[in-house]
């Protein structure tokens, strides 16, 4: 069977297509991944706005006050933090905030497809502009840093290529690793009823939250990494 056909088969039985699929709402067209990708956005921007306003006034006058989500709160601010500071240094109170924001994008965003809706980095478009923002930070910051040393780097033609190339790797690996992992579940459903008994909450864990940690962590640490690179 050769790859059109099997594409074929996913865009016509399961509705499973490379392209976002559109929707009209009202005057406006979008796609299905635009959707998804807002609904990310403004449940970050809330879930921001609430611990700030209502937990962090709390935690500092309470500091002995120890809970589960204070723990994870801390523990991932400091995992960034940390590894902002380790890799990109002084650039690293800028770098890990950053980061923070877009991981937590790519994870929640991953997470979407246990609600029906497709995935945000399941489109290309928004996995190369992740890809694009980690390229302008890597060009930023090497020049900043460098000045017009920077400029003997692009002296050798490889040096141009592997650059060019970090956008698009960065954007190709998440987006087959997410979009694979979306067929996967729709895989899944589509089987005989007898035969989703359990496979759907084994098949979340695997391809759907562990797509989602997996992912926004190599993102993060392979950006950092390339933004160190520019900057050593």
């Amino acid at each position: 069977m050769s790859v059109n056909s099997v594409l074929t088969t996913l865009d016509e039985d399961m509705g499973v297509s490379i392209p976002p699929e559109k929707i009209t709402i009202g005057p406006i067209t979008v796609t299905n991944t635009m959707v998804s990708a807002f609904v990310t956005m403004v449940l970050l921007v809330l879930f921001a706005v609430a611990v700030r306003v209502f937990f962090i006034p709390r935690w500092r006058r309470d500091d002995k006050h120890i809970s589960g989500f204070r723990l994870f709160i801390e523990s991932m601010v400091s995992m960034f933090d940390s590894s902002a500071h380790e890799q990109n240094g002084e650039y690293g109170g800028f770098v890990g905030p950053v980061y923070f924001a877009l991981a937590g994008f790519i994870a929640l965003g991953t997470l979407m497809e246990l609600t029906g809706m497709r995935p945000p980095t399941s489109d290309l478009n928004a996995a190369l502009a992740l890809g694009l923002i980690s390229f302008i930070l890597i060009f930023y910051f090497g020049f900043h840093k460098k000045k017009a040393r920077r400029l003997l780097h692009y002296c050798n033609p490889i040096n141009i290529i592997s650059d060019a190339v970090v956008p698009f790797s960065l954007a190709l690996r998440m987006f087959g690793s997410v979009f694979s992992g979306y067929i996967i579940m729709h895989l899944i459903y589509s089987l005989p009823m007898f035969a989703r008994v359990a496979l759907p909450a084994v098949g979340s864990v695997i391809f759907t939250l562990f797509h989602a940690l997996i992912q926004s962590y190599i993102f993060m640490f392979l950006s950092m990494s390339f933004i160190g690179e520019a900057t050593e």
